[in-house]
């Protein structure tokens, strides 16, 4: 009788590896005793978006954060299989564990992963192609299908897409990635590390903590009303880049720039700050490399608004006038009504600015005028 090599093999898109996926792997392995382990990183999940890193510093850093870390008895057996990370194509598992027939295979996978297998290519073929086997994640109410077998153990509760918003704020990710990972990736500037570090060294630091905790409230408002999260956090990030030159600077760009202002010369006499959103959103394209239509106009429409403002718009301007760093008597309730109501809270901003605005008796532009105007009505 053939005995057949047993193979556990390790899928996924890696977008970082974290200490998570390390955990998994190493309590896989010691469940089911493989004779060989491959780690195969996706070029691109056939359910899931483009990844934010390359599928070549995908591959160094699966070998930095998952295969370096495996004991020595594991890792002797374990090899970085890079077969779908450079097809640059999406290649779909069913073709993945075709091509190692001949094994006795040993699917492993996430909890996310394991839920979504019903629409996975050919899962009727991909049942009898392996044995399947998930890490549950603690808490997750929802289970995957009844072939799937438990890995045994408790893993940390780690998000991809959580450390992706982590390390594009700026935030301490010590906890969820190794090391090595941590210093390929500021090495690298991955995940947007390029991006905060050129903020933090051109804005203040009392206005780059302000585009931080704007970036975070409205990535989390943007996930409580269904509004892209990552055009979110780029919107806050970007939204006061053009805070770091001062009024005389602003006009001086916006000139040199012919940015399309709305009562540009009255706003140059009066009010010369109130440029900053157009030279930002100026900013962002050309310096940041920014393409995203909703992004640029929910970056230009923050400060004075529009008449029509749309989901994103309406987000970042709330998201700024109430952030975390804000201290007014009345952000922190604003900041609650945001996921209530988020016109309603909206309307409280703008009722807010146009009152300090009076308080001040200063020059209040038609486009704030009018988007009050039109709240007022509803």
């Amino acid at each position: 009788m053939k005995v057949f090599m047993r193979v556990l093999v390790f899928g996924g898109t890696f977008d970082p590896p974290h200490r998570g996926h390390a955990a998994l792997l190493l309590a896989a392995a010691k469940k089911i005793r493989p004779d060989k382990i491959l780690i195969v990183p996706a070029y691109q999940a056939p359910l899931k978006g483009t990844p934010q890193a390359s599928s070549k510093d995908r591959l160094t850093m699966v070998r930095l954060g998952i295969l370096d870390p495996l004991p020595l008895k594991w890792r002797k057996i374990s090899r970085l299989d890079a077969r779908e990370a450079r097809a640059r194509r999406r290649v779909f598992t069913v073709e993945t564990l075709g091509a190692l027939k001949g094994a006795d295979l040993h699917f492993v996978c996430g909890q996310d992963s394991a839920v979504s297998f019903p629409k996975w290519k050919n899962p009727s073929l991909l049942k009898s192609s392996a044995t399947w086997w998930y890490g549950a994640r603690p808490g997750a109410s929802i289970r995957p299908s009844t072939h799937f077998r438990t890995v045994p153990g408790r893993f940390p509760s780690i998000s991809s897409t959580e450390i992706r918003s982590l390390l594009a704020l700026d935030q301490d990710c010590s906890k969820e990635l190794f090391p090595a990972v941590l210093s390929f990736i500021h090495d690298r500037r991955l995940y947007g590390k390029r991006m905060v570090a050129r903020l933090s060294t051109t804005l203040s630091p009392s206005r780059y903590e302000h585009t931080l905790n704007v970036a975070t409230l409205a990535e989390s408002l943007a996930r409580r009303w269904g509004a892209d999260p990552v055009k979110a956090r780029l919107a806050g990030l970007l939204h006061d880049a053009g805070r770091r030159y001062s009024p005389p600077e602003l006009a001086r760009y916006a000139r040199r720039r012919r940015l399309a202002v709305p009562e540009r010369a009255a706003i140059l006499a009066l009010a010369p700050m109130l440029l900053h959103s157009y030279v930002s959103e100026d900013l962002a394209r050309r310096e940041f490399g920014v393409s995203d239509h909703e992004v640029l106009c929910a970056i230009r429409r923050h400060t004075l608004g529009d008449r029509r403002l749309g989901l994103l718009d309406r987000i970042l301007y709330v998201a700024d006038a109430c952030a975390y760093d804000r201290t007014h008597a009345t952000s922190a309730a604003t900041r609650a009504l945001a996921f209530v109501d988020l016109d309603a809270a909206l309307k409280r901003c703008v009722s807010e600015k146009l009152v300090h605005a009076v308080s001040r008796e200063a020059w209040l532009h038609p486009l704030t005028v009018n988007l009050w105007n039109c709240l007022a009505r509803l």
